[in-house]
C-alpha cells in the first residue's frame, strides 16, 4: 500500500505539472513577430544605425514577447508607407512625414526654416513636442508614433558652379524631399522638383534637377557623388530639417504584450531620437570624406545672406500658425515650446564653463 500510494502521488503530481510545462511552452511560442515595413537598403544608415538597433534593443528587454522582421524588399514607394502602416499591410512602419505633404503639418514644426540647430537638438525637440501637443493635432490616425528624428544639417549640392550668393538660387531647379523644403526653395527663388530619395539619383544624373537639398551622408549612399561639383553651405543655421517617424498600426500596437510596449516606449522616444543624431553624424563623416576625395568644392554663402533669407522664409512660419489656428491649436505656444527644446538639447552648448 506504501509503494502504491507513492506512486499515485508521484503520478497525481506529474499530471499536475503537465500542463505546467505545457503552458510555459505555449507562452514561449506566442511572441508576436512584427513585419517593419522598409523602402530603403538594409545597409542604409536609417536601418542599420536606426531602425535595426532599435527592434534588437526592444526584443532583448521584451522578455521574449516580440520580435522584428525588417523587410529586406519593398512594397511601394516611401510615401505610401504611412498608409500601409495605417491600414495594417505592414505592422511597423518609417517614413519621412513631408513625403506626404500638408498631411502632417504640425508635427513637422521642426522642418520650419532655422528651427532646428543641429540633429541632437532638433530629434530632441521633435519628439518632446510631439509629446506635450501630439495628441491634439490629430494628424495621425491608424498609426502609434514611437518615435521622431530629424536629420542633419543639410547642404544645396549643385551639377555645376556653386552658388556665390542666395540670389544665384533664381531659376534653379533643385530637388527636394518634402513640402516644407519645397516651399524654402521656391520662397528664395529656386524650382522646387519633389521626389523621394530613391529617384534622387537619376534626377541629379539626368538634369532634371539643377541641385538638390540633402545631408552630405545622404549624397553619397545615393550615389549622387559622381553628379556633384560643389557643396554650398547656408549661414544662420539649419535651413530645414526633414522629420522622420516610426511607428506601428495602431490595432497591433493595442494588442500588444504590456512587456513588449514597455520596452518598444523604452528604446523608442528620446532614446531613438538621440540615438538618430548620432547615426546622421557618424553617416555624414563618411559622406563628407566621400565628396572631398571626389573633388567636390565646398563654400557658404555670405554671412550677410543670412538676413535676407530668414526675411524671405518667414511667411512660412506665419502660414504654419495659420494653419495652427485653424486646427484650434496654440501654434505660438507649440512653436516657443519646440524652440526651447531644441535650445535645451543643442549640440554646441556650453557647460563647464565660468
Amino acid at each position: 500500500m506504501t509503494t502504491r500510494r507513492k506512486f499515485l502521488q508521484t503520478a497525481a503530481a506529474a499530471a499536475v505539472a503537465g500542463p505546467a510545462i505545457v503552458t510555459s511552452k505555449t507562452a514561449q511560442a506566442q511572441a508576436v513577430t512584427l513585419r517593419v515595413g522598409s523602402w530603403l537598403p538594409q545597409h542604409h544608415l536609417i536601418v542599420s544605425g536606426i531602425v535595426r538597433p532599435w527592434a534588437q534593443a526592444v526584443e532583448a528587454d521584451s522578455e521574449g514577447t516580440v520580435k522584428f522582421d525588417i523587410m529586406s524588399a519593398s512594397i511601394g514607394r516611401p510615401p505610401e508607407y504611412y498608409d500601409f502602416c495605417a491600414n495594417g499591410a505592414i505592422d511597423v512602419g518609417y517614413g519621412v512625414l513631408g513625403h506626404n505633404p500638408g498631411r502632417f503639418l504640425m508635427t513637422e514644426v521642426m522642418g520650419l526654416p532655422f528651427q532646428t540647430p543641429d540633429p541632437w537638438a532638433g530629434s530632441a525637440a521633435a519628439w518632446s513636442t510631439f509629446q506635450r501637443y501630439g495628441a491634439r493635432y490629430n494628424e495621425h490616425k491608424g498609426v502609434h508614433i514611437a518615435g521622431l528624428w530629424v536629420h542633419s544639417e543639410p547642404s544645396i549640392f549643385m551639377r555645376g558652379e556653386p552658388l556665390k550668393t542666395i540670389d544665384d538660387l533664381k531659376g534653379k531647379k533643385i530637388r527636394v524631399g518634402s513640402a516644407i523644403t519645397g516651399r524654402i526653395i521656391q520662397a528664395l527663388g529656386g524650382t522646387p522638383v519633389q521626389l523621394p530619395p530613391t529617384e534622387a539619383q537619376q534626377a541629379m544624373m539626368s538634369g532634371v534637377a539643377d541641385g538638390i537639398t540633402f545631408p552630405m551622408e545622404s549624397i553619397e549612399f545615393f550615389k549622387i557623388t559622381p553628379a556633384i561639383k560643389s557643396a554650398i553651405k547656408i549661414p544662420g543655421g539649419l535651413i530645414y530639417t526633414d522629420t522622420f517617424w516610426l511607428g506601428f498600426n495602431q490595432k497591433k500596437w493595442d494588442s500588444l504584450h504590456p512587456k513588449a510596449k514597455a520596452a518598444i516606449e523604452k528604446h523608442g522616444g528620446m532614446a531613438m531620437a538621440l540615438n538618430a543624431a548620432w547615426a546622421w553624424t557618424s553617416g555624414d563623416n563618411l559622406g563628407r570624406a566621400a565628396l572631398e576625395k571626389a573633388g567636390v568644392r565646398f563654400s557658404s554663402l555670405p554671412a550677410t545672406d543670412t538676413a535676407k533669407i530668414k526675411a524671405a522664409l518667414k511667411s512660412l512660419d506665419d502660414d504654419w500658425l495659420a494653419k495652427a489656428k485653424e486646427k484650434g491649436l496654440p501654434g505660438a505656444e507649440i512653436m516657443k515650446y519646440a524652440d526651447d527644446m531644441a535650445a535645451r538639447y543643442a549640440a554646441a552648448k556650453r557647460v563647464n564653463v565660468v
